[in-house]
């Protein structure tokens, strides 16, 4: 291609921008019209890197963030974890609205990067790096996408909350000691004498606790205590599965309700003993009837067949576990109703041949900081 080809080709293209530019201004006031824009989606105003960007790209913004994110898919694929995390906040800043790149972000930060930290207060950082970033940014961003908070809700369900990994009690006592900071060592919240301390109020907000918001689900699911993970876990799926609205609830957020409401049953009661430092998780066993009368209202009409799995896992789970604690009353009470509305050839073989089979749920001794090991 010869240099005057060239220089014809570069002007032919600045024109045509030039062209296009002059079409910002009437799109600008048809997306206005059209309630398009992202202000009208968001009542707080742009962060300065975001109307930056807005601004100096326009209409490039959405491509240039998706050769971002194909570059992003290709780390990902190739474990380069750490330069995925730089690449991510770009894609972010670029369309904060893509509830997708939130929860890449969250996930990478609180699965795949802390698992590669040698200490535990490594990892623990960054799987606290992943709830921040939903709690303070996604959600902000996307308010009514339930994505972010099943996302936020699994995190406290299953990285803090679950044994799976070899951090777990460690995550589990870090939590814990960050909420007594806050609401107190007891089990029991006070939440008339939290809403007139401003300090305490500022410390929840900090974390992502709306008080009338906690009152609220302790009174719909309670009593609850809000040093264990699994109580926060119901919290964010509690908000996400209305984040769309009542009408549109979401079903992936409404089933984890009920498997947080279940891993609270197991072990939702903390006791903590300042002499020694001790945190033991055992069941929570107050949680019973509620937990009951909410699968029992989820199984009207159809809901029979989206909850009936869970109903009767919980069900079995549960009877191991009052059998264990000589709650014998309480595990027939359940029985019957696995038996009646689940019945099986496990619960054709009656009560004690049921009990002996299934597992029960043990207490969780969770050790002082010098005693756990990787």
């Amino acid at each position: 291609m010869s240099w005057r080809t060239t220089t014809l080709a570069v002007c032919a293209g600045l024109a045509l921008l030039w062209l296009a530019s002059l079409q910002t201004p009437r799109l600008a006031v048809e997306r206005a019209r059209g309630s398009i824009t992202y202000a009208s989606l968001h009542a707080e105003p742009l962060p300065p890197a975001v109307a930056f960007t807005t601004i100096t790209l326009a209409g490039f913004r959405g491509l240039m963030a998706d050769l971002l994110w194909l570059r992003a898919a290709d780390l990902q694929d190739k474990g380069r974890y750490f330069e995925l995390v730089q690449l991510a906040d770009w894609i972010t800043t670029l369309e904060p609205e893509f509830a997708e790149i939130w929860v890449l972000q969250a996930w990478n930060m609180a699965y795949n990067i802390s698992v590669m930290m040698p200490q535990q207060e490594d990892r623990w950082r960054w799987v606290q790096n992943g709830i921040t970033l939903l709690q303070d940014r996604g959600i902000r961003y996307c308010p009514a996408d339930p994505l972010l908070y099943h996302e936020l809700a699994w995190i406290f369900l299953h990285k803090i909350g679950s044994p799976l990994d070899p951090s777990g009690a460690f995550y589990k006592r870090e939590w814990a000691t960050q909420m007594m900071a806050i609401l107190g060592e007891s089990a029991e919240t006070d939440y008339a004498a939290l809403m007139q301390d401003p300090q305490t109020l500022t410390q929840l907000s900090a974390v992502g606790l709306d008080p009338d918001r906690m009152r609220e689900l302790n009174t719909q699911y309670g009593p609850l205590d809000w040093r264990v993970s699994e109580t926060h876990a119901l919290y964010w799926a509690h908000l996400g599965r209305f984040a769309a609205g009542r009408e549109n609830p979401s079903p992936m957020c409404e089933r984890l309700v009920y498997q947080a409401m279940a891993a609270l049953f197991d072990h939702g009661k903390l006791t903590y003993s300042a002499e020694g430092d001790i945190f033991v998780l055992t069941p929570n066993f107050d949680l019973l009837p509620t937990i009951l009368e909410t699968f029992d209202e989820a199984m009207v009409g159809d809901g029979h067949q989206r909850h009936a799995a869970a109903y009767s896992t919980f069900l079995a789970s549960a009877i191991g576990t009052l059998k264990f604690y000589h709650r014998e009353p309480d595990a027939r009470e359940l029985f019957n109703i696995l038996h009646t509305r689940f019945p099986s050839p496990a619960t054709q073989r009656g009560f004690d041949s049921f009990a002996r089979s299934t597992s029960p749920t043990f207490p969780q001794i969770l050790s002082t900081p010098e005693e756990d090991t990787l």
